[in-house]
Formats: C-alpha cells, structure tokens, sequence
C-alpha cells in the first residue's frame, strides 16, 4: 500500500517533466510586444531601403535623359557610373561652349560700340559743318556722297551678331559701286543741287 499523499508517479519522473520546460515554449505578453516592434522596425527599413533605390534608380534615368545622344553609347547597356562619367563631359563641353560664347559676345559688343561711335561721329561732323551755299562745289559732292553712303551703310548692314556684321558689311560693299555711280550720276547733274530726301 502506498502512504497517503503520495502519487503514483516517480519522483524522477516528475523532476524530469520540471526540467524540461522553459518560458520560450509559452511566449509571455513582453515578449510578443517586443518582436512585434522589431518586425515593424524591419518593415520600415526595408521600405525605406526600397524607396531611396528607387530614388537613385530614377535620378540616373532623368540624368541619362539629359545628355545628347552623341554621349550616349549605341547598343550596349548603359551602367550608372558610364552615365556619370558621361555627364561630367558633356558639363565640361558645355563649360568651354560658355566661355567661347563669352569671349565672342565680348567682340561682338566691342564691333557695335565702334560702329556706333562712327555714326555718332558723322552725325556730329554733318551737324558741325551743314551744307551751305557758300561751300564749294567739290564739298557739297563729297558730302552728298558720304551721306549717300552712310544712308545705305545704316540700312544695309546689320549689326545684332558678328555673322550678321560680316555678311551684311560684305554684301554692302559689293552694291557699294552701283551706288556710288548713282550719286556721281547726280552730283554731275548741272546746275548741282543736292538731293532731296
């Protein structure tokens, strides 16, 4: 007979069952709370992981955009650093374009400048000394002639850019003669009057 208060288990057995359970088995409200909170904190970094590569990706499409097609290569996969490499040429080909368009504005300012001070020039000189009757014969010629010229000179010649200045100056003169014999023609004319306007 067994004594009162004892069970049928052994002792060893019981101490067994006691050993082998842990409080990982049964995950208490703590530690639910907590790998909840390190999940979240994982989702969130992988989503902003996700967008600042998604970001990066984006920039180097617009940037690949920007450059010309005879900076980018034909058939072949273009890698992001090819695109950097790519972009620093083409700014500093875009830099040199900048200083050599400076440079010829600067020239192109300094050609309108001259022109206009010859034309203030002649205006103050034409002012100075107008044509009068007591004035000979040879000058009242030259003047007409100078005014003539400066007439077609003023109309024919543009002056907005250098390639404007050269074509157009070119082209003045090649019609200078017919004018200039156009005006002899009238300054010849007996008695000599000048030409009314």
């Amino acid at each position: 007979r067994m004594p009162r208060g004892r069970s049928n288990i052994p002792s060893s057995s019981t101490s067994h069952i006691k050993e082998d359970s842990s409080p990982g088995d049964v995950l208490s409200p703590a530690g639910s709370e907590e790998s909840a909170t390190m999940d979240r904190k994982k989702a969130t970094h992988l989503r902003c992981e996700r967008q600042r590569r998604e970001a990066i990706n984006n920039g180097y499409s617009e940037l690949k955009e920007l450059l010309p097609p005879s900076m980018t290569a034909m058939g072949c996969k273009t890698t992001n650093a090819a695109i950097l490499f790519r972009a620093y040429d083409y700014m500093k080909q875009l830099e040199s374009e900048n200083d050599t368009a400076d440079k010829d504005l600067g020239q192109l300012q300094s050609q309108v400048s001259a022109l206009r001070m010859i034309a203030q020039q002649y205006e103050t000189m034409t002012a100075d000394a107008p044509l009068t009757s007591n004035a000979s014969p040879q000058a009242k010629m030259l003047q007409v002639l100078l005014e003539d010229c400066f007439t077609t000179f003023a109309e024919d010649v543009d002056p907005s850019s250098y390639e404007a200045i050269t074509r157009t100056l070119l082209q003045w003169t090649e019609t200078l003669e017919n004018d200039v014999q156009n005006t002899v023609a009238k300054m010849t004319a007996v008695p000599f009057k000048k030409p009314r306007r």
